[in-house]
């Protein structure tokens, strides 16, 4: 698996993701044309991700490794930024 092709399938699921999330909500909550956009803006995200599937054997990844490993990295960023943060407020308490 090569780093680039793991590169650009991430970046491909997580632009249909948010797509998809925004399109919802904006279709929920929006009125008029941006109801219509939305509902493009959802239909769009899930086409990203039928693209993704199919072109996953040209990009040479599996999907679920991908996301798994997307998940681990996003929690492990949370994480250690929190425990910075933790540190920070501690050290300007108490000075």
């Amino acid at each position: 698996m090569n780093n680039w092709d793991v590169f650009a399938a991430m970046i491909l699921l997580i632009l249909g993701l948010t797509l998809l999330i925004l399109g919802i909500f904006a279709a929920y909550f929006g009125s008029g044309k941006v109801r219509a956009f939305g509902g493009v803006l959802g239909v769009v995200g899930v086409v990203i991700w039928i693209i993704t599937y199919f072109a996953r054997a040209g990009l040479h990844v599996i999907l679920s490794q991908v996301i798994y490993n997307g998940v681990v990295y996003i929690l492990s960023a949370i994480i250690g930024a929190a425990v910075a943060l933790l540190i920070f407020l501690a050290v300007l308490l108490k000075t």
